[in-house]
């Protein structure tokens, strides 16, 4: 099962917290083509399109993960860490 720690889950709400998305909007973990960022993934403000898995955090939605996306990365561990480079999620595809 794709798995997103809770330090990815609080890191996700401190960004909700600060920025009030619309109803029906989500902070989605996309994959290229749709993340055009650097890197390989990235999270985006998205609508449901249906079918999304949702992790929560406290009683809050703090993740969509489109249905195939989180199949295919079903043994993968989205997170996010502190070093002393910086701070950010990150992938780990199993």
């Amino acid at each position: 099962m794709f798995q997103v720690t809770d330090a990815a889950k609080d890191e996700l709400k401190t960004i909700l917290e600060a920025r009030a998305l619309p109803e029906g909007r989500y902070l989605k973990l996309a994959v290229k083509p749709e993340w055009t960022g650097p890197g390989d993934f990235g999270v985006v403000i998205d609508a449901e399109k249906g079918g999304e898995v949702f992790y929560e955090h406290e009683g809050i939605v703090v993740l969509a993960v489109d249905p195939g996306l989180a199949e295919n990365l079903e043994r993968s561990v989205f997170d996010f860490k502190q070093t002393p480079q910086g701070a950010g999620f990150t992938l780990d595809v199993y």
